[in-house]
C-alpha cells in the first residue's frame, strides 16, 4: 500500500514539474515589450555605427589599394594605379536620340569597386608622315566628312588648315641610297592604338593627342575605319611613292594639339566623347575648340604621284604611349554594400557654364573631384614610385596642373545620400548635391529652403572625404562638416590645408 501511494505521489510530482517548462502567454508578451523597448533605445546608435564603420572600411580599403599601387610601381619601376568602376545601377547612362546608352552628365554617377591597372606598353612600330592631302579622289577626304566619335560630322579640309585636326599617317616605304625604295615594318594602328592615347613625333618634346577616326564605334575607343575586313572603301588612304609597288594603302591617325586654345580653362574640349551643350548629339562642330598648329604642322607639304613633287616630315620615327589597362589576373574589390564613391557632376564643362566672372562662384560639385572617363565612367588613378600622381584624362583636361587638380579628391558617401542634380544648372545656386541642414545660400537664404526645387534635401548620411596629394603623394581623410554655402570648395579647403583626422 504504501509503494502505490509513494508512486503515486511521485507521478504528480512529475506533472507539476513538467507544467513548470514553459511560459505563459503574458510572460512572452512581456519579454518581447522589454526586446523592443530596449531596440528602440539602442537602434538608433546602433544603426549609425555601423554606417560610420562603413564609410570609414571604404576609406581604408582605397586608401590600402593606393598604398599597393606604389608599391606594385616601386617594384615594377613604371607607374601603377587603380580603376574605379561604375557602380553596376548608379551608372549614370541614359539613352540618346539615337538609342544608345552613353554617359549622362545630369544623372547619378557612382563607383563601388576597383581593379588594378598599369601602363600599357608604348607603341613605336613602323614609320610616320605629316602630308597635307591635296588629290581627293581615292583618299579619306574624297567624301565631305570624316568619321569620329558616334556619328560623322563635317570638316573643313585639306588637313592642316586652322581648327582641324592634324593627320598623321603611315609611311610604308624609304628611298634607300643604294637599293632604292624599300618597305618600311607596318603600323598596327587600328584596333590596337585608341583614342586619348599620346603620340610623340621625332624628336619632338611636344606630345598629340588621338581622337579618330573611329568609323565602328566601341566600348574601348579603339580608332578604325571598320571592322578588319569590312573597312569602309572611301575611308581608305592610299599613297603613291613613285616606287614599283605603289600605290599603298596607309593607316591614318587623326591628333588634337592638347593646348587650350580658345582659353576657357580646358585643353581640347569637344574633342572629349561628351555632350557638352546638351543637345543630345555628341561631338558636334559647334561644340569643338578650333585647334592651332605652328610650324611646318600649320602647312604640311604635299604630297603628289612623284618623288620629285613632295618634301616635309616624311618617313618619321613616333612613340604612341597608349592608356592603362587592367593588370594581367587582377580582380574586382567591391567597397562595402553601401558605401560607393559619388561621382555625380562629373562633367565640370557641363556645370560651370554659370561661372560668373563678377562674384568668381563656380556652379561644380562638392562631391568627389577625379578625371572620370566620359565615355565609361570609370576613374584611373596612376601613380609614380615616388608617389607623384600621372594625369590620365582621357580627352580634355583642364589646361594647366592648377591648385584644385594638385588634389584628388574622393567623397565617400551613403547610397540614400545620392540624387539627380538639376538640369539645367541653376543660377545662383552653387551647390548641385545637397549639404547640411543650417547652411545658408549666399544672402541669406536658409538650407534646405522649399521654396528651391533642387535644395529640399539635406545630407543625413555618414560620409568621408579622402584626399590624395597628386604631387607628393599624401592622404588624408576626413569626416565633411564644413559646409558654406556661398563657397563651393569650402569642403575641401582642410585636407588641402593638410587638416587631417574627424573634423566633426
Amino acid at each position: 500500500m504504501n509503494n502505490r501511494q509513494e508512486r503515486i505521489s511521485e507521478r504528480r510530482q512529475g506533472r507539476r514539474q513538467a507544467g513548470r517548462r514553459g511560459f505563459t502567454l503574458i510572460e512572452l508578451l512581456v519579454v518581447i515589450l522589454i526586446i523592443l523597448l530596449v531596440s528602440a533605445v539602442v537602434l538608433p546608435t546602433v544603426i549609425p555605427a555601423i554606417s560610420h564603420r562603413q564609410s570609414s572600411e571604404a576609406a581604408r580599403i582605397l586608401q590600402g589599394a593606393l598604398a599597393g599601387a606604389r608599391d606594385s610601381a616601386i617594384n615594377t619601376n613604371a607607374p601603377a594605379g587603380i580603376r574605379l568602376l561604375p557602380d553596376p545601377v548608379l551608372n549614370g547612362q541614359s539613352m540618346n536620340a539615337n538609342g544608345v546608352s552613353v554617359l549622362d552628365s545630369t544623372k547619378i554617377l557612382a563607383s563601388n569597386r576597383y581593379i588594378p591597372i598599369q601602363l600599357a606598353p608604348d607603341y613605336s612600330e613602323g614609320k610616320a608622315s605629316v602630308i597635307r592631302d591635296t588629290v581627293k579622289t581615292g583618299t579619306p577626304f574624297g567624301q565631305p566628312t570624316l568619321p569620329y566619335g558616334n556619328g560623322t560630322y563635317s570638316i573643313n579640309y585639306p588637313i592642316g588648315n586652322p581648327g582641324v585636326p592634324l593627320m598623321v599617317e603611315e609611311c610604308p616605304v624609304y628611298l634607300d641610297p643604294v637599293n632604292g625604295w624599300l618597305p618600311n615594318s607596318p603600323t598596327s594602328w587600328f584596333w590596337n592604338v585608341r583614342v586619348g592615347d599620346r603620340i610623340q613625333l621625332g624628336a619632338a618634346s611636344q606630345t598629340y593627342v588621338v581622337v579618330g577616326p573611329m568609323a565602328q564605334g566601341n566600348p574601348e575607343l579603339f580608332v578604325n575605319i571598320g571592322f578588319p575586313g569590312t573597312e569602309v572603301p572611301q575611308l581608305k588612304l592610299q599613297r603613291n611613292y613613285g616606287d614599283p609597288n605603289s600605290p599603298h594603302v596607309v593607316e591614318y591617325l587623326l591628333l588634337v594639339n592638347g593646348k587650350d586654345d580658345n582659353l576657357n580653362g580646358y585643353a581640347d574640349d569637344g574633342w572629349d566623347g561628351v555632350d557638352n551643350n546638351n543637345n543630345v548629339t555628341v561631338d558636334e562642330p559647334a561644340e569643338w575648340e578650333l585647334e592651332t598648329w605652328i610650324g611646318s604642322l600649320a602647312n604640311p607639304p604635299m604630297l603628289t604621284g612623284t618623288l620629285s613633287q613632295w618634301t616635309g616630315i616624311l618617313n618619321q620615327s613616333y612613340s604612341i604611349t597608349r592608356r592603362p589597362v587592367v593588370s594581367p589576373g587582377a580582380r574586382e574589390t567591391p567597397l562595402p554594400s553601401n558605401v560607393v564613391v559619388d561621382l555625380t557632376t562629373w562633367n565640370a564643362q557641363y556645370y560651370n557654364v554659370n561661372y560668373s566672372p563678377t562674384t568668381g562662384v563656380t556652379y561644380v560639385s562638392e562631391r568627389s573631384r577625379l578625371p572620370v572617363d566620359p565615355t565609361t565612367g570609370n576613374v584611373d588613378i596612376l601613380v609614380y614610385p615616388n608617389g607623384t600622381v600621372l594625369p590620365t584624362t582621357v580627352y580634355s583636361s583642364p589646361s594647366s596642373f592648377s591648385m584644385n587638380a594638385a588634389f584628388y579628391h574622393f567623397w565617400l558617401a551613403e547610397r540614400g545620400d545620392l540624387f539627380d542634380p538639376p538640369n539645367p544648372p541653376t543660377a545662383g545656386v552653387p551647390y548641385l548635391l545637397p549639404m547640411v541642414r543650417g547652411i545658408t545660400y549666399p544672402g541669406g537664404t536658409p538650407y534646405p529652403n522649399p521654396s528651391d526645387p533642387f535644395g529640399t534635401r539635406a545630407l543625413t548620411g555618414e560620409r568621408r572625404l579622402m584626399t590624395l596629394y597628386t604631387r607628393t603623394g599624401q592622404l588624408v581623410t576626413n569626416q565633411v562638416e564644413t559646409f558654406n554655402g556661398a563657397n563651393p570648395s569650402y569642403p575641401f579647403l582642410a585636407p588641402q590645408q593638410g587638416i587631417r583626422g574627424d573634423t566633426r
